[in-house]
Formats: structure tokens, sequence, C-alpha cells
């Protein structure tokens, strides 16, 4: 692929002006500082990164329709301007800031409504902007259940999850995303617009899964602007329950015999000592335990009280100390908020990769060993996605005021989605740092999907820079060979430098702030 043009000098005589009649000035944004904002997503970049990725956008676009998305898109195949669709941005791997500028589109503020709630044939339909917080519980209201969201519902909006094909809530039980799909509206590179399913019946033998062919695809493919997802009748009973254990690396049994028995818990979740630590350090309430293993039952009274009978035998079988409701509770409650303690005031990146549920043990010990050889403070947790395949999500603290540890620091997602790939697991997710990984994981097959995209977009206006590639704003490609260098090089820099001891001076800076602020309140 050739990098797109610099536009950013002659796009107001170019375009802008087509977008401002088009879809109304006021939604039209080329003001610097707004540009700015989309500039990022959930993890910080330094302005370096501008060196290699155009990562501000030449101008902003609020469309409040279909139909402006697809007036967007048409201007963008004319102009041969990229596209890169956003959300609330909550992930982080640079899927939804740009490589090259162009448009970014927000979705978030005039397409977040909810369109439909059919009781009668169990479906919802939702522009892409609306979050999943605000689509579950208007479901939940009419009496209806979405199986599964992602942990960042709070925020994350309906197509930025489907496009990143992630896991999460509800998980185990009702499979991800793409498994509640029952169709999208998408408008696709030329500017037509699809429905890749049916509202109210399974797609099955109709052809190829064009459902499935958006999940996942990052937006490289097309602008997803409504979707329909299949409802469950809510449950008569939300049961949470939660087990204490000396260490992480003693639960990978109990969770084995719990995944292998006949009950079917709608979330399985878990969390180390490090981080309920790290949440008490952040003023926040939490356990003091080695480990905690915690469980969202849902359904009919007499089939709850059976699943948590079976699940309590299976969890004193193996020393686990059950833990009072209310403590149960504030873990179910606090299942979207497992970050809090960042709020110390250090930066955070997430790592998530997936293993076989046969090597917990061995993942969690490597992963301590990981985190330990690149001197870095942080924590371990994670989910259950199926009965076979354990996602782990350790998360690691840092100073982001310091430059090189930003970015030595990145190297840790590499280096734990190798140790994933040697326990027969996998990273998660590629956007802009990671798609030089696709050829690694999928071998020929990554060929065929630079293919399918190509035949999809042939001007290469979506997304570009992503998923099937890593391409630097000069048009340089970075090879999975010289990625892998780069990391590794990055490595040894991260061991090179002091060990990270920034989360107990700032947690008691925030201590202190906290108690100044509380003296001022009461004495006012």
């Amino acid at each position: 692929m050739e990098a797109p043009e610099d536009t950013s000098q002659d796009a107001p005589i170019s375009y802008i002006k087509k977008l401002e009649a088009a879809i109304g000035s006021e939604n039209v944004n080329t003001s610097k500082f707004e540009r700015l904002l989309y500039s990022h997503d959930l993890a910080p970049l330094p302005k370096e990164a501008q060196l290699a990725f155009k990562n501000i956008p030449d101008v902003v676009v609020r469309p409040r329709s279909t139909e402006d998305v697809q007036s967007i898109v048409k201007i963008a195949a004319e102009e041969r301007v990229p596209i890169t669709p956003r959300g609330s941005s909550s992930w982080g791997l640079g899927g939804s800031i740009p490589v090259f500028g162009g448009i970014l589109i927000d979705m978030t503020g005039g397409m977040n409504k909810i369109v439909k709630i059919d009781k009668e044939n169990l479906f919802v339909t939702v522009e892409a902007g609306a979050t999943w917080k605000q689509v579950y519980e208007a479901c939940l209201a009419k009496g209806l259940l979405l199986g599964s969201y992602p942990s960042s519902f709070p925020s994350a909006t309906v197509a930025g999850w489907i496009s990143t094909g992630g896991i999460g809530v509800g998980n185990y039980k009702y499979g991800a995303a793409g498994n509640n799909v029952r169709s999208m509206e998408v408008v696709m590179a030329d500017g037509t617009v699809i429905n890749t399913g049916f509202d109210a019946v399974c797609d099955n033998s109709s052809g190829y899964s064009l459902n499935w062919l958006m999940v996942g695809a990052e937006g490289t493919i097309g602008v997803i602007t409504k979707v329909t997802f299949k409802l469950t009748p809510a449950p008569e009973v939300m049961r949470p329950l939660s087990y204490a254990f000396d260490n992480l690396e003693v639960i990978g049994q109990p969770l084995m015999d719990v995944c292998r028995a006949r009950v079917d818990p709608l979330h399985i979740s878990f969390g180390d000592g490090r981080h309920y630590e790290l949440l008490r350090k952040a003023g926040k309430h939490a356990p003091e335990v080695g480990s905690m293993l915690s469980f969202l039952l849902e359904g009919d009274k007499v089939t709850v009280q059976h699943e948590e009978e079976v699940i309590d035998k299976i969890m004193e079988k193996h020393g686990g100390k059950k833990m009072p409701d209310s403590t149960a509770q504030h873990e179910w409650d606090e299942r979207c908020y497992e970050f809090r303690s960042r709020e110390i005031g250090l930066g955070h990146i997430p790592g998530e990769i997936i293993v076989p549920l046969t090597q917990f043990d061995a993942m969690a010990k490597d992963t301590y060993a990981l985190m330990d050889d690149m001197k870095m403070e942080g924590a371990v947790i994670g989910i259950m996605a199926d009965r076979n395949t354990v996602m782990f999500m350790p998360y690691y603290l840092f100073d982001s005021e310091s430059l090189l540890k930003s970015i030595a620091s990145l190297a840790f997602n590499k280096k734990f989605g190798d140790v994933a790939l040697r326990h027969g697991g996998r990273p998660l997710g590629f956007g802009i740092f990671f798609a030089s990984n696709l050829k690694t994981l999928r071998g020929e097959a990554a060929r065929h999907m630079k293919a399918i995209r190509c035949a999809l977009d042939p001007n290469e206006i979506m997304n570009p820079g992503k998923l099937t590639e890593t391409i630097t704003r000069q048009g340089i490609l970075i090879p999975p060979a010289l990625f892998n260098l780069g990391m590794d090089a990055l490595s040894i820099g991260k061991k090179m430098l002091p060990k990270d001891q920034e989360v107990d001076r700032k947690a008691r800076e925030y201590e202190f702030e906290r108690r100044d602020k509380e003296k001022t309140e009461h004495r006012h």
C-alpha cells in the first residue's frame, strides 16, 4: 500500500466544503485543539509517535444518520481520503486513531439512539454510537437480557466492541458480541449501504456470513451504522459468588472442575492479590486475599440454587473460602471498573491473551516471571471466555511522564503474547501497533484476509494501516521480522532501566491529597 498524500494543507479546498454541504458545517470540525483530542485512544502515546504515524486527523465529522455516513464515505472515495471510524476509544491498540490523518468519523454524538426494542421477536436495534450500558439497561427495563458486553460497557460503543471482536462479561454463557448479532447496517467503501443479516431470524444457510466478516474487522471493511442484537428473557435471579484462595496459581484446578461440570455461569472472573492491593493503595475498598475467583449465576431460583451448591463443593474441595455476599456483590458491581488503581495518577497499559484452561497455572507463573523480568509494577486479572478458553488481562502502572518508560513498556504486550503462544494460546487484537502479528498468527490465511480487504476497498481508504499491516505515514511497511526485532530491543531497554517504583510514591501523594480535601470540606 502507498501512503495517502498529506492533505492537511489543501483539505479545506479539496473536500472540507463538500463535507459541510453534505452533513452541515456544524458537524464538521477542523479546530486544531479538537483534532488533537482524537489523536490517541486508551493507551497514552508520546507526541514523538507523530514521526511514524499521522495520528491527528485533518477533520472530525459527526454524522447524525446512516445517510450522513454514506455521504462522508462517498466524498472520501472520490477524494481518495482515508477514513477512521471511532467510538469511545476504550481500546488500547490504536485501532481508532488515524495513521494518515484524513477524516475521523465520531459516531458517539449524533448516532447513539436505541431504534427499537421488539419484545415479541426478542431483538433490539441500536445505532452504532450507543453505549453498551445504555442498551443493556434499556433492554433490562423491558424484561429482556442482552447476554454479553465489554468490561468497559459504561463508555464503550456498540460498533467499537464488535469491530474489535472482543471478549467480555457474559462471554462464558452467551458468547461474545458477534454471537449475539442478528444483523448490521454497514456503509461500504464505495458508499453503498448493506444489511448483513436478518433482524428477527438467524442468518444460517444464507451465503457467506457478512455478520462475522464485520466482527473483528476493526473498521477496515466498512462503517457500521446500526446493529440488531438477539435478546433473551431476563432472569428471575442474578446471584454473585466469590471465593478467596492463597494465590493465583492454585485456582486453575477449581476453575477446571467448574468448567467441566454441568453448571453454566453467566460470567467467571478472577483477580490476584496484587490487584486488590493496588486498589487499596488507590483508596478503594478491596479484600485482603491472595486471589479471588468470582461467578455470576442467573436463571430461575431452583437452577441458581443448584449451581451454587455444585460450585460451593468444588471450591471447598480445593481450599477456597467463600466470601460474604456483600463482597461478591461488590465484585460484580465493580466488574467494569477493574482499572481504578490508575486513579493514583499513573499511566497504565493492559495486556490481553487467551490460552487453554489446561495452561492456567503455567501461564500465571510465567506472567509473573515476565513482569518481574521487565521490572514492572502491575497485577493480573482475567475471565473465562468459554469452557476451555481463559483470558489473562495483566496490567501495569508506569510513570507516563517518562517517554522512555512509556515506549519501552509497550514491549511487554509483545513478549506477553509470545508467552501465550508457547502455551498454545495467542494475543488478542491488532490495531496499529500489533498488525504485524497477523501473519504470525494466521500464516497463509493472512494473505487471503488482505485480498478480501483489497477487493472490498480497492482504494484502501477504510482505516488504512491497521489489522492486516503496520505501515508508517511515509508508506514504509513494517514486516513481522522488523516488528519482532524492534519489540525485542525495547524489551531489553526496559530491563536495563531501574525497577518501576512509582506506585507507592504516587499512592502516598494521592492519600495526602485525599485527606487534605476531606479536611477542607469538613471545615466548610
